[in-house]
Parts: structure tokens; C-alpha cells; sequence
């Protein structure tokens, strides 16, 4: 493949790499004759010529037309460009989100919103007087007057004009409008608009923002690695070295890339952990980044057990209007009694932290413990504690915390637990328990499934991207 062909008045050179090349028969000449108006020098390097990390083959071919000029022009170093001959990754163009264009202008993009119209949809594009126009065409009305919240609108300008438009519904359909004069005309597409899968890796020498721009990753996806990896990743104390790999959509319209969309997974490596973060929509359509061990936390599960002890019996349920035992007076049972023998442990019902450990009246000896959501526990009658707890402790789910006993105004050895909400205590046996987890079982087997897939995209990234390293490093680029 030719990359040079200079003609300078009297003198052309060629230079030609890969494999060392054949050269164009050259001007017909007397035979035996060195010293005529045509002569031809070929020289052919000895070594390998590096063309950005690509270690190539060259050959040069001079022809002049005074056989005395060749050895003046060779004499000169000959230097080639700085080219990028390898991208982080591998394969793919790079993508510019504030220069994409088709031919010529730029794309800009809008991603739709729950409660998004055509109408606000442009306006948040600094197009709402395009509304009107478009609004004419009887198709175009009918066929964007609902749009899908997670569909993207696209805008193509020229010069500040409106030229094309795109709804993307899904992967496979999308709603395409083209300038006609003064007005537009629209059509539903499925060949026309594709989305692709591109694949990026780097190595943080400097900084996020700079290492990704130089692997030809778009600054929209650059803004949003760190929201991908935000619960792993502290992106203020990143490191030198740390390596980070990325899988995002772009997207294609009549065979030209135009923009990219969002991250479907990201990987982040120090020396010692790798975290990887798989994207994943919820069947009410909410979008996360979920750890692609399908850890069983995310799973959505209620936070609170029902009752502190394993066994026993119910003794005495909620009741506003109950009868005092002892007292034999009406008095509200705000909690649960459970009898079980004496030393049996009690343990806490959700994560929390002690905020009473001491005697409370009839209560006797009483744990407190706060949760999230302003929800606190008690458990009473305690015959005593566990041993090391004191106020400010905190403790999970399943942690003893003491003992069934009778202390207080008690008739036996039970637990008084109590569940209050916001300072009002409510039936623990009835009320509905906050949750914990972000998905259903059935949704994490369908995750799983998408993340050994990811998973697998990324480290063969990465693989690639050591290749391209290993090589470069080989041949000195």
C-alpha cells in the first residue's frame, strides 16, 4: 500500500510499507546504459520501519532525471508522520459527540423522560418552535404523540438548520424525518437506524477524562463511567495504573456513526480487585448498574425478620383495647408478646444501632435499637444482655442481643417485641416491612444470564487491549 508519492520538480519518491513491495515498471531505457536521461536507484531498508506501533516494511524508489540527483535527495533523511496506528480497543472509529456528522453539521441528542411530549422533548434540544412546523404533517403528529420513556430523540443541523430527525423507539424501530423544503416528512425504519456495541479499555496515567479521550471514548460516555462504577470506584483517589474497560451502544444512521448512548457494562481493575458493573432495567423500567457477581443482597427481600425469637408462643397479640393482666385495667398492648423459656436467646430483627440498654418500669430490661426509614425496635422483659453491647453498638440482622426473662411487670418468662414507626408503634405482625435488594429472584436469574454474557465482552476487551500493549512494547512505538 502506497503511503507517499512526491514529485518535486525533476525528482518522485515513493514510499510503500507492509510486506516490502514490488515497483512500477519504470520509463523505458537503452539496455546496458547507467549514465542516461532515465535512471532508476531502488533502495530497500534493512530494518523495520514503525508507523505508530505497527512495525511495517518499506522500500523507497527514486527516479530522476539526472542520476547525480538521487544521491543528493537520498542522502536526506526520510520521516514520516506520527500515526495512530492502534486504538485501545482495537477496532473500533472513534466517536466525537460534539462533531458527529452525516456529510456535514452535527447530531445532538435528548434522552426521553417519563412525562416528555414531542413539544418538550425539542425544547430541551433549543428547538421548541420546530414543534409547530412538524406538527403539520398529520403522520408525524400521530406517530411521536406518545413517546417511550428511555427512547432518545436525535437532531441533525447544518449551519443551524434542522435537517433530519430521529426517534429511536427500540433497538430495532425508529421513527425517521427528513427536511422537504420548508417542511419535513416522517417514516418508520428498521434498516435505516442501528444500534452497535463498542468496546473500550485504557490505563489511567494522568487522569480519567484525559486517558479515555486518547482511547476515543465520546464525552458522553466519559461522564458517565463514573456513575456506572459510583458505588465501587471513589474517582477521587484513583491511581496510576488502575485499568478501566467499557461496553457502550452507539448509534448508526444510513452506515454513519452519529452518537453513543449509554455504558451497558464497565470494569475497573487495581492490583488487587476487579469490579464490574452490568447496566440492567427493572420491570417498573427504573435503570440500574447491578454487580455482575448476581450478588444474592440485591435480591429484594423484606429488612426485618417478624419476631426476635426461633419458637415459642404467642402469648399476647397488639391490642389497643387489652386488659391488663396485673393491672386488670384497660391498657394498650403495643406490642407482641411471645413466651419461651428463660436464657432463650433474643436476637434483632433488622440491621440497627443500640439507642437504650438499661431498665424502662414495667418494661424491665429493655434493648432499643434505630433503623433506616425512622423505625425502631424493642424488646422487653429481658432476663439480660449480650455481653460487649452498649449504647451506639451496632448490630445486624440475627445478632443476639440477650435473653427471654420475666423482669418488669410480667406474669412469665416471654419477649415484649414492639415495631414503631415514627414514634407511633403498629402491629409488627400485620405491618407491611420496608425491603431490601432491588430485584426479584425471577429478574436476578435474567440478570445473571445477561451478566455472564458482559462479563465476557469485557474481558475479551481487555485481552485485546493487552495484545496491542504487549505489541506496542515489543517494537518500541
Amino acid at each position: 500500500m502506497r503511503l507517499y508519492n512526491i514529485r518535486s520538480g525533476e525528482l518522485e519518491l515513493s514510499v510503500n510499507y507492509g510486506a516490502v513491495s514490488t515497483q512500477p515498471n519504470p520509463p523505458p531505457q537503452k539496455k546496458g546504459s547507467f549514465n542516461t536521461w532515465s535512471s532508476r536507484l531502488m533502495l530497500f531498508t534493512s530494518g523495520a520501519l514503525v508507523v505508530g506501533n505497527i512495525p511495517v516494511y518499506s522500500s523507497v524508489h527514486v527516479t530522476a532525471e539526472q542520476p547525480e540527483l538521487a544521491s543528493t535527495y537520498i542522502s536526506k533523511q526520510l520521516t514520516l508522520p506520527a500515526t495512530p496506528a492502534i486504538t485501545y480497543s482495537g477496532y473500533e472509529k472513534a466517536l466525537d459527540d460534539s462533531s458527529l456528522a452525516l456529510n456535514k453539521g452535527s447530531w445532538i441528542s435528548y434522552s426521553i423522560k417519563s412525562k416528555d411530549s414531542l413539544s418538550t422533548a425539542l425544547a430541551n434540544l433549543q428547538q421548541k418552535e420546530l414543534y409547530g412546523t412538524l406538527s403539520k404533517n398529520t403522520d408525524i403528529k400521530k406517530s411521536l404523540a406518545k413517546l417511550q420513556s428511555g427512547s432518545a430523540l436525535l437532531l441533525h443541523k447544518v449551519d443551524s438548520k434542522v435537517t433530519q430527525i430521529i426517534y429511536l423507539q427500540d433497538n430495532k424501530k425508529a421513527y425517521v424525518i427528513s427536511r422537504s423544503g420548508d417542511s419535513f416528512v416522517g417514516d418508520w425504519s428498521k434498516d435505516r437506524v442501528k444500534l452497535n456495541e463498542v468496546n473500550r479499555t485504557f490505563t489511567i496515567a494522568s487522569s480519567l477524562p484525559s486517558d479515555a479521550a486518547k482511547a476515543k471514548i465520546p464525552n458522553r460516555i466519559i461522564n458517565r463511567i463514573p456513575v456506572a462504577l459510583k458505588k465501587d470506584v471513589d474517582f477521587r483517589k484513583i491511581h496510576i495504573g488502575d485499568k478501566i474497560a467499557v461496553i457502550y451502544e452507539s448509534i448508526e444512521f444510513d452506515g454513519e456513526q452519529i452518537s453513543s448512548r449509554d455504558i451497558l457494562a464497565a470494569s475497573y481493575q487495581t492490583k488487587n480487585k476487579l469490579y464490574e458493573r452490568i447496566r440492567y432495567t427493572l420491570k417498573n423500567g427504573k435503570t440500574l448498574y447491578l454487580s455482575a457477581n448476581g450478588n444474592d443482597t440485591q435480591i429484594r427481600k423484606t429488612a426485618f425478620d417478624r419476631r426476635p425469637i426461633r419458637g415459642g408462643r404467642l402469648s399476647s397479640r397488639f391490642n389497643p383495647f387489652r386488659k391488663h393482666p396485673i393491672y386488670r385495667t384497660i391498657r394498650p398492648h403495643t406490642g407482641t408478646d411471645i413466651a419461651a423459656p428463660r436464657g432463650t436467646p433474643i436476637k434483632a430483627t433488622a440491621d440497627g444501632v443500640i439507642k437504650f440498654r438499661g431498665r424502662k418500669g414495667g418494661y424491665g430490661n429493655v434493648i432499643d435499637l434505630g433503623h433506616a426509614g425512622r423505625i425502631k425496635t424493642r424488646y422487653a422483659h429481658m432476663s439480660g444482655y449480650k455481653k460487649g453491647l452498649h449504647i451506639g453498638s451496632h448490630v445486624k440482622r440475627g445478632d443476639v442481643i440477650g435473653y427471654v426473662g420475666s423482669t418488669g411487670s410480667s406474669t412469665g418468662n416471654h419477649v415484649h417485641y414492639e415495631f414503631i414507626v415514627n414514634g407511633r408503634a403498629v402491629d409488627s405482625e400485620r405491618v407491611k416491612l420496608p425491603t431490601v435488594g432491588i430485584i426479584s429472584k425471577q429478574e436476578q436469574q435474567q440478570f445473571r444470564k445477561l451478566a455472564k454474557v458482559m462479563t465476557k465482552e469485557l474481558k475479551n476487551a481487555k485481552q485485546v487491549a493487552s495484545v496491542g500493549a504487549d505489541f506496542s512494547e515489543q517494537y518500541g512505538g
